[in-house]
């Protein structure tokens, strides 16, 4: 492990020591979610979505706010319709960032498809 990823992980933990799970949510002010919004988020994925899991993870590194079984989220078994270089090609062909059209104007970028014109 590299120097600089022992001292973020130090920083971290001590953070994380003082500071203490979140409580309260602050998804809209700062983009973060609390400990049971991630859980029913990931309950939510889970059950929308077949290829995502919760996972309890190694023992030893468990997080006591999150349920044992609910420690992380996994995907598996993700079809790709094409490889990650050709989508990269056809983002830069189309001058950047190809966005997916849909009613909420989130500008997801697309992964499947052909890019829409810009024009």
């Amino acid at each position: 492990m590299v120097l600089s990823q022992k001292i973020h992980g130090a920083f971290k933990g001590a953070v994380e020591r003082i500071t203490g799970p979140r409580t309260v949510s602050a998804f809209k002010e700062k983009g973060v979610l609390s400990v049971s919004e991630f859980v029913l988020a990931g309950d939510n994925l889970v059950s929308k979505c077949p290829t995502w899991s919760w996972e309890s993870g190694d023992p030893s590194k468990r997080k006591p706010y999150l349920p044992s079984d609910k420690q992380f989220l996994i995907t598996r078994n993700v079809p790709c319709l094409r490889r990650a270089a050709s989508v990269a090609e056809d983002y830069e062909a189309a001058g950047g960032e190809v966005l997916v059209d849909d009613e909420d104007n989130d500008g997801w970028p697309a992964t499947h498809g052909k890019p829409k014109d810009k024009g």
